[in-house]
């Protein structure tokens, strides 16, 4: 399954924000303006940018590094990029602490109910169709966010 920026408004949509919060950071800028722009031209309500950066800031305290978000107009998704889908995707059906093969090591309870307030704030829902992260990664026990020697460099930076 290729995942790229056309896969799907509702992920396309939220990849921007991680990207527009990920360049803000790495700018020195105030996260919270462009996001909440972003956000209001997709039509998400108003808390959308602060589940957003809320999670976005939960996950990488979790994994313990920056996440890597790909480059403005890139149309493939990022290894954490496809990661954040797939906490998105499976999080309104999570009891916090309990995992799922595509979340095995399951979600604290900050980062499930961040997850759940930002699919309430875009509108997302759980279709028991759609199972995230149905790449490989997703047939393992690792963490979908875990650095492999594939990633390594682009996470270094």
């Amino acid at each position: 399954m290729s995942t790229n920026v056309a896969s799907g408004s509702q992920d396309a949509s939220f990849v921007q924000l991680f990207r527009l919060w990920s360049a803000a950071r790495a700018n020195g800028r105030p996260v919270m303006p462009d996001i909440h722009t972003e956000a209001q031209a997709h039509g998400f309500a108003d808390q959308t940018a602060a589940a957003a950066a809320s999670l976005f800031c939960l996950v990488e305290g979790q994994v313990g590094r920056r996440l890597s978000p790909g480059k403005p107009g890139d149309r493939e998704f990022t290894a954490d990029e496809r990661a954040l889908i797939g906490i998105l995707r499976q999080a309104p059906m999570l009891q916090p602490g309990r995992g799922t093969r595509a979340i095995p090591h399951g979600l604290p309870g900050a980062i499930s109910w961040a997850a759940r307030c930002l699919c309430d704030a875009m509108g997302i829902e759980f279709d028991h169709g759609i199972y995230a992260l149905q790449a490989a990664a997703a047939n393992s026990q690792d963490c979908p966010f875990a650095i492999t020697a594939e990633r390594c460099g682009s996470a270094e930076g």
